[in-house]
């Protein structure tokens, strides 16, 4: 089967490939799906069987639960290159949350059968695995000591600055500047989501740290012009 050039290229990308045989890597490409989602389409549902492991080519996906009174509580989101979803598929169990396209958005399937077959055969594979669940941890640990221990500005940069996680966001790596931001297409809406707050407060927030010089807020967007600056934001407030 013939698959795009982006998703090859997003594949061949992957940190995990890096230590794939061609054999390997013939069978990833010829496994994994490739699927088209609108901005708002759900592209998993809670309690639904974990039956992919999941990467995003294009746009933004979102990882979300709603509360039974319809409060919407943003976990994380996916950039382009990042994948996801391994826990349900290891653990064999339905996914605890939903998967929501932010945007626009293409999304690398892989199959189960595939993800199991490639834990049994390569070692670099699971050292991968190994290093995007300490990441993960390291991630939420890190999320509960800033909505617990820094004042709703420090846990704003703190979130922010996630989005830039080289494990488990690898394409947003760069080192935006005032010259040259990387602008992060998220509403304040959704940030405050991702914070746990109200769109008002993510907005104050966003606003304390765009006169810090570190953002620059614009409708449906944020230019980000210092990532290590509000990492030092988020650790000292």
């Amino acid at each position: 089967m013939t698959i795009s050039a982006s998703l090859a290229a997003m594949l061949r990308g992957s940190m995990w490939a890096h230590g794939l045989s061609e054999e390997q890597m013939h069978r990833v490409e010829r496994d994994t799906l490739e699927r088209s989602y609108a901005a708002g389409a759900v592209i998993c549902r809670r309690d639904e069987p974990a039956l992919h492991w999941l990467g995003v080519i294009a746009g933004m996906a979102k990882v979300d639960n709603v509360a039974a009174d319809g409060r919407v509580t943003t976990f994380s989101c996916m950039s382009p290159g990042g994948w996801f979803g391994e826990g349900s598929v290891l653990k064999k169990e339905p996914r605890p949350y939903e998967v929501v396209a932010l945007h626009d958005t293409r999304m690398a399937l892989m199959p189960i059968a595939t993800f199991d077959w490639l834990l049994a055969t390569s070692l670099p594979f699971n050292r991968f695995l190994i290093d995007q669940l300490n990441a993960r941890l390291g991630q939420f640990i890190a999320l509960v000591e800033s909505s617990r221990m820094h004042d709703v500005a420090g846990h704003v940069a703190h979130c922010l600055a996630e989005l830039f996680n080289p494990q488990l966001n690898p394409q947003a790596q760069g080192m935006p500047s005032a010259a040259s931001p990387q602008t992060v297409a998220l509403s304040q809406e959704e940030l405050g989501r991702l914070s746990g707050l109200s769109r008002q407060i993510a907005n104050r927030a966003l606003h304390q740290l765009e006169n810090a010089g570190l953002v620059r807020v614009s409708y449906g967007a944020i230019d980000v012009n210092d990532i290590d600056g509000l990492r030092r934001f988020s650790r000292s407030h």
